[in-house]
């Protein structure tokens, strides 16, 4: 069984960060108002090398915070991060997703009488010649009720009242590589 490997990350300089995350797994990112922790499933040494690739100081240390008692969850529905809520904690998971289920997702014909569209197979090209990768993502904020109930932050984030399973049911989304999406939210 592998042990579950807690870096504590700061921004050198960072370039492909998204590039670099994809080949390592399951992991999970977690942001609060002054630090980003990492945590997977894996080897350090081969996370710190990934990280250091991409820019990014991997200092190992504890674990990240967890949600105090008054912070509630929320389903962010995109990648913007979340600002001015200095008590929030931002979690980010991330899985690969693997070359069969994007090219098959890419290629699969939205009409029946028409064939994949164009866009999707230049991003199937892409995918097989190892320029680009997808990664899986699904996030959760925990902030206070007063900050949920914010109308700026009620339009990207749906607060999760009754159903605690929602959060593990939610579905991961896709995001490429090459647009940067992850490295955007964890190094504004």
């Amino acid at each position: 069984m592998k042990r579950t490997v807690s870096l504590r990350l700061e921004a050198v300089r960072p370039t492909a960060f998204d590039a670099h995350l994809a080949p390592l797994g399951a992991m999970r990112l977690t942001r609060t108002a002054t630090e980003i922790y990492f945590e997977c499933d894996g080897a350090i040494d081969a996370a710190a090398y990934q990280l250091a690739l991409a820019g990014i100081r991997a200092v190992p240390g504890d674990a990240a915070p967890d949600p105090a008692a008054g912070l509630r969850p929320a389903i962010a529905l995109d990648l913007v991060p979340v600002v001015g809520i200095p008590e929030a904690i931002d979690i980010v998971e991330l899985r690969p997703i693997p070359l069969s289920e994007a090219s098959a997702v890419l290629m699969r014909r939205r009409i029946r009488w028409l064939g994949a569209s164009r866009a999707g197979r230049d991003a199937c090209l892409r995918l097989l010649r190892d320029e680009d990768a997808v990664v899986g993502w699904r996030r959760i904020v925990w902030c206070s009720v007063a900050a949920l109930r914010s109308a700026r932050q009620r339009v990207r984030l749906r607060p999760v009242v009754f159903d605690r399973g929602a959060i593990e049911r939610h579905p991961f989304q896709w995001s490429y590589a090459s647009k940067g999406a992850v490295e955007r939210w964890a190094f504004p």
